[in-house]
């Protein structure tokens, strides 16, 4: 073989082998984390994406079935079940890390400071926490034996949200409102017109909660659980799971940040959305 052929297949060799290294799956050495994705959605901002629990997640149909709806689900689901997942998602920006939720916590089996800790990122390197809900899928990891895990977070609540948890009785309630007790005076209850740091929109999404909130950071709309069975409600937007507190405010706000999403052509990450929880376009 020639010197000049050599050096062409080398350089063929050469170029296939950068090739596959970029496109390496994440988790692989020189890739991103496992249950880690990293997303440039504007400019100087990047949207993490952090996988709080362990493989496939999926809901049964059952879920979703609520009084009248068993016979559209089954239709709309024929394998039975939803892909689904627990996320959480930080979004740096203007020189901060901003997290949205905090999902499970250690103790429940979460995943997000140990996947936070595989992408560089420490709980000290938070510096604004953000709350859909205070369901414990997103504020169980918040703190560990009565203490803040984000000792450096300044952290906003829904005042409605705040409001109607304490008001409720029973050991979620309770547990809810000590988890924010131990951020102290850092701990912000805000109503939906007060200004929120670096730009970001509060709205109101009640229906799973009473104050369930969606917000939005430039193109990016971080919907909490507004669907949790996204494949499946996706196709009909009145059909709620059982974890909706109620089902008539569920779907009006469902159909109203669908349509808000679509008319400003959003990025739209969800807690429970499949795979990495993030849509391009609904």
């Amino acid at each position: 073989m020639n010197i000049k052929l050599l050096s062409a297949t080398a350089a063929v060799l050469l170029a296939c082998s950068c090739c596959n290294a970029k496109q390496q799956p994440a988790g692989n050495a020189g890739g991103t984390p496992e249950g880690v994705t990293v997303s440039d959605v504007g400019q100087d901002t990047k949207l993490i994406t952090i996988r709080d629990d362990d493989g496939a997640k999926r809901m049964p149909n059952k879920l979703f079935y609520g009084e009248s709806d068993s016979a559209e689900v089954e239709r709309l689901s024929p394998e039975g079940s939803v892909e689904s997942s627990i996320s959480c998602y930080i979004v740096e920006t203007q020189g901060k890390k901003i997290l949205f939720d905090t999902g499970n916590g250690a103790a429940r089996g979460g995943r997000l400071l140990d996947r936070m800790e595989a992408a560089g990122i420490t709980p000290g390197d938070i510096d604004i926490l953000m709350i859909t809900h205070f369901h414990m899928d997103h504020i169980g990891g918040m703190a560990q034996d009565g203490k803040a895990v984000f000792a450096n977070a300044e952290v906003y609540v829904p005042e409605k949200e705040y409001s109607a948890w304490l008001a409720l009785s029973g050991g979620n309630a309770k547990a809810a409102i000590e988890t924010m007790g131990a951020y102290g005076g850092r701990l912000h209850r805000f109503g939906y017109q007060d200004e929120l740091p670096c730009g970001i929109k509060a709205m109101p999404a009640p229906g799973h909660t009473p104050g369930h909130t969606v917000y939005q950071t430039g193109k990016v709309l971080i919907v909490g659980d507004l669907m949790h069975g996204f494949d499946l409600q996706i196709q009909d937007l009145g059909i709620c799971p059982d974890f909706d507190m109620d089902r008539k405010q569920a779907v009006e706000s469902r159909k109203k940040y669908v349509d808000y999403a679509r008319k400003n052509k959003l990025i739209v990450a969800g807690m429970h959305f499949p795979g990495n929880g993030v849509k391009n376009s609904l």
